[in-house]
C-alpha cells in the first residue's frame, strides 16, 4: 500500500489488557499495519479514541466523514501523525521558538523606543543661559565677590550627577538592546535547523495540509497547534 492511498478507515485494535495497540489502515478491503506500541500516547492526542475507549471494546475506530470528500486520509497521513505522536518535539521546536522570537521582537520594539526617548531628553538638556550674558559681553557684578562659592573636593554639582546617570542608563539601554538582538539572530538560525528536521520528517507544506484535516476530524488539538507555525 503506497503512502498516497486513500483510507476507508483505520483502527487500533487492542490487546486484551488495553494497554498496547496495533494500528491497522483498511483500503479496498486490503488491511495493512504500520504501527505499534503503548495505547496511551495515542488516546493522548485523540479527542475521537478517548470518546470511543470510554465505551470500552478493544477496537478504536477511525473513519472520514462519509458525506464528505477525504484526499487527506491517506496511509501517509496516518504515519505522519505516528511520528508526531513518537517526536513531537519534531514540530512544537519551531512552534517555540517562533514564540520566542516574537517575544524578543516586541521586547527590542519597547527598548528602541526607550533609547530614542532618552536621546531626545538629552538634546534639550542644555546648560542654562547665564542672564549677565549679553551679546558676548560678560556684565559686571558689583556684588561678584559675594557671589563666590567655597569648592569642596568630595561634592559634585547636581546637573553632573544626573548626567552621569543618563549616561550610565543609555550605556545600560543600549547594551541591553545588543543582547537582544544576538538572542534573536541565535534563534534565527536556530528556527532554520528546526524547519529542516521538520521537513526532513515529511512535515512539508503540502503535507501538512492534510494533516490539519485530520487533527480537525478526529481532535487531534496537539497536533494542530504544532502545525501552526509551520503551515
Amino acid at each position: 500500500m503506497r503512502p498516497e492511498t486513500r483510507l476507508d478507515s483505520a483502527a487500533f485494535q487492542l490487546t486484551p489488557t488495553r494497554t498496547r495497540c496495533d494500528l491497522i489502515v483498511i483500503a479496498n478491503g486490503r488491511k495493512e499495519k504500520i504501527a505499534s506500541g503503548l495505547l496511551n500516547p495515542f488516546v493522548a492526542h485523540l479527542k475521537a479514541a478517548q470518546d470511543q475507549i470510554a465505551k470500552g471494546g478493544y477496537t478504536i475506530l477511525l473513519e472520514p466523514d462519509p458525506a464528505a470528500d477525504a484526499p487527506w486520509f491517506t496511509r501517509g497521513t496516518l504515519e505522519r501523525f505516528v511520528r508526531f505522536v513518537s517526536t513531537p518535539e519534531v514540530l512544537e521546536r519551531v512552534t517555540t521558538i517562533e514564540s520566542e522570537i516574537l517575544q524578543l521582537e516586541d521586547a527590542i520594539a519597547v527598548q528602541s523606543n526607550e533609547n530614542l526617548g532618552l536621546k531626545s531628553g538629552e538634546a534639550h538638556n542644555g546648560k542654562p543661559v547665564d542672564s549677565s550674558m549679553e551679546g558676548g559681553k560678560t556684565g559686571y557684578n558689583a556684588d561678584g565677590d559675594k557671589a563666590l562659592v567655597l569648592y569642596k573636593p568630595d561634592t559634585h554639582p547636581a546637573s553632573q550627577l544626573q548626567n552621569d546617570d543618563g549616561v550610565h542608563e543609555e550605556h545600560s539601554k543600549v547594551q541591553l538592546l545588543r543582547v537582544l538582538e544576538t538572542r534573536k539572530t541565535v534563534l534565527r538560525k536556530e528556527q532554520a535547523m528546526a524547519f529542516a528536521r521538520a521537513l526532513a520528517a515529511g512535515f512539508d507544506i503540502d503535507n501538512l495540509i492534510y494533516l490539519i484535516s485530520f487533527a480537525e476530524r478526529f481532535g487531534a488539538s496537539r497536533l494542530m497547534e504544532g502545525m501552526h507555525t509551520v503551515h
